[in-house]
């Protein structure tokens, strides 16, 4: 009898855990991370037969063993390898498309593109005063479009640094909660309602832990785990069975991850899956565009500089750079008590120095110093110094300070001051040749600044005339005739002269006369303008300009189209894995009921058992009496 009421008595009690793991189940079908539990039943031991035992033949009767969480470690660990790739990927696309936007909205070839056409009108009206002013407008355009996506660039670039180590910290701390979890699980018991808890934790963290970067997961007893960052032999620790976990940060140049960044820096390569993986590409995707983009500001500073210094303004006078490439930007300190603004005026064609300045407010005056610390002065405002014309308005504390920076590449880039008569639209030399020469072209006349004199060491420069001679050769006269300056060959060859080389036709006969003169003020000349438009299609190492800039465009643009095709084929792959995973670990109500069914069967036939025992045993008591 007592047997009897033993075995019923351990199936209510087994079957009421059970009831109750699945009350758990259905109560929290909604919570993210929860994994189904169910119990687990074994039988009871037997007895030994002693006096108040049961007999070892005699029915042992039903426990509940342990509470197990219903996971398959290599679903689970594939759910997070597929949430990371895609993770990694939809990071890359969001940052790209932030470039991509960026470098479409600047229109920086177009603008480039309206300088080249304001070139080709000015070519047409060569003095007149409103083309002058559009072809400097169209520069001044041209200059703001790289220095504005320069900018926009740096900014861009500082963000996806901020979130990068914004990935790195939360890292860090996921790292830190799974370590707690760690020492949790060790302390407690094996198999119980608290520890299938805290392995939901630690599956939830592990699961953030992957969204961030590539892990791989060793579980040991009790459900401790150790994490690594990576997999193979060159993982790297992140968090120990036993211990603290690591840490990890971003090195200054924002692209290398440094294992313990605070004390002794290690770079490691980090694994192409998970958030920060995808932050980092990205970042040195837009590393290679404002590389790319200060390359070509240099080039079209450089040539068109190059090209408007070689010819002649309205007044006659050499053309002048027309672009600046250095500029400044003023940072105020962040603990300043002050108000004051400041001015900072860099000098036409001043070098700054690359150490950047510092300016400190002082109780009796103001100090301005290179970076370096290889030169100041002191003073009140304003100060100058290398160039620099710095102001301070009222409204500064003593103490505080500004830190001013050089920028250049496209930030650095900006029209100078010119008018419109500087602009320099004609060539520097005239030529022309009588109507009876026998040549059938002009002495072609090169710009050289290195060029010092003619054959025979003489300085006179043009205007020259020059009288073709019976052998071959042509003697270079003042304009006048009258004084002999040099006798050079007539055969096409090069001929230096000071601060010019030119090449008599080759075809020119005995008597054949030109004349070499400089541009005079006012000319129509327009061969000097007309020299850009052979310049803009004029190919360097890479294309021109302009194609240089579709070009590094139109890589962007195959960037985010390719980063696109890559996430929608990873977003399926973790839609797949997760659906493989939840199979097994979510919980299904369809399912919970039917086994709140059936273990409602077995708990009312268990408490049968009792009933039966207990009607039985009052029985047995009446037939006593």
């Amino acid at each position: 009898m007592m047997d009897l009421l033993a075995l019923g008595r351990s199936g209510v009690l087994a079957f009421q855990k059970a009831l109750n793991a699945t009350g758990d189940n259905v109560a929290n079908a909604d919570t993210p991370g929860y994994v189904r539990r169910r119990i687990v039943l074994a039988t009871q031991p037997a007895g030994r037969g002693g006096p108040l035992e049961r007999a070892p033949l005699a029915g042992a009767g039903v426990r509940a063993a342990a509470l197990v969480r219903d996971v398959d470690p290599l679903k689970a660990n594939a759910a997070r390898v597929a949430s990371g790739d895609q993770a990694r990927l939809a990071a890359r696309l969001d940052w790209l498309q932030r470039l991509e936007s960026l470098a479409t909205s600047a229109d920086v070839v177009g603008r480039v593109g309206a300088f080249f056409d304001a070139a080709t009108r000015l070519a047409a009206a060569p003095t007149q005063g409103a083309a002058r002013a559009i072809f400097l407008d169209a520069a001044d355009d041209a200059a703001a479009a790289f220095a504005g996506h320069g900018r926009d660039l740096e900014q861009l670039a500082g963000d996806i640094d901020a979130a990068a180590r914004g990935s790195t910290r939360r890292i860090n701390d996921l790292a830190a909660a799974l370590a707690k979890v760690n020492d949790q699980l060790r302390r407690g018991d094996d198999g119980d309602v608290a520890a299938a808890g805290l392995l939901d934790n630690r599956d939830r963290l592990l699961a953030d832990l992957a969204n961030e970067a590539r892990i791989s997961v060793a579980e040991g007893p009790r459900g401790v785990v150790e994490v690594k960052l990576g997999f193979g032999p060159a993982a790297v620790m992140l968090v120990p069975q036993v211990g603290n976990a690591s840490r990890i940060g971003v090195a200054p140049d924002g692209q290398t991850v440094l294992i313990d960044p605070d004390h002794a820096p290690v770079p490691f390569r980090l694994p192409a899956s998970g958030r920060l993986a995808g932050l980092l590409e990205a970042a040195g995707q837009i590393a290679r565009a404002r590389s790319a983009l200060d390359g070509s500001a240099g080039a079209f500073a450089t040539l068109v500089n190059d090209w408007h210094q070689r010819g002649i303004d309205g007044g006659g006078q050499p053309g002048q750079a027309i672009f600046a490439t250095v500029a400044t930007r003023t940072d105020v300190g962040k603990a300043n008590a002050g108000q004051a603004p400041v001015d900072v005026t860099l000098a036409d064609g001043g070098v700054l120095d690359p150490s950047g300045y510092r300016l400190i407010a002082e109780a009796g005056g103001f100090t301005l110093s290179r970076g370096d610390g290889s030169a100041s002065i002191t003073g009140p405002s304003p100060l100058l110094l290398d160039g620099l014309t710095v102001a301070i308005g009222d409204g500064w504390a003593a103490g505080d300070q500004w830190t001013i920076s050089p920028l250049t590449g496209a930030q650095g880039l900006s029209l100078r001051p010119l008018t419109p008569a500087e602009v320099a639209a004609a060539g520097r030399w005239q030529v022309n040749g009588l109507p009876t020469n026998s040549a059938r072209g002009l002495p072609d006349v090169f710009d050289d600044a290195t060029a010092l004199a003619l054959p025979g060491g003489d300085t006179t420069p043009p205007p020259w005339r020059i009288d073709v001679m019976a052998g071959g050769l042509a003697e270079i006269r003042d304009p006048t005739g009258t004084t002999l300056l040099a006798t050079v060959p007539a055969d096409g060859s090069l001929i230096e002269g000071p601060g010019i080389r030119f090449r008599i036709p080759a075809d020119a006969a005995p008597g054949d006369q030109f004349r070499i003169a400089p541009t005079p003020p006012s000319s129509q000349d327009n061969r000097h303008i007309l020299d850009l438009g052979r310049l803009r299609a004029q190919p360097g190492p890479n294309g021109t300009i302009e194609a240089v800039l579709d070009a590094d465009l139109a890589s962007i643009g195959a960037s985010v189209a390719d980063t696109e095709r890559l996430e929608a084929a990873a977003a399926s792959l973790k839609e797949d894995a997760a659906r493989a995973n939840d199979a097994v670990s979510a919980v299904d109500l369809e399912r919970e009921a039917a086994e709140l069914t059936r273990l409602q069967a077995a708990y009312r036939a268990n408490a049968q058992v009792i009933g039966v025992a207990r009607d039985l045993f009052d029985q047995i008591l009446g037939l006593a009496r």
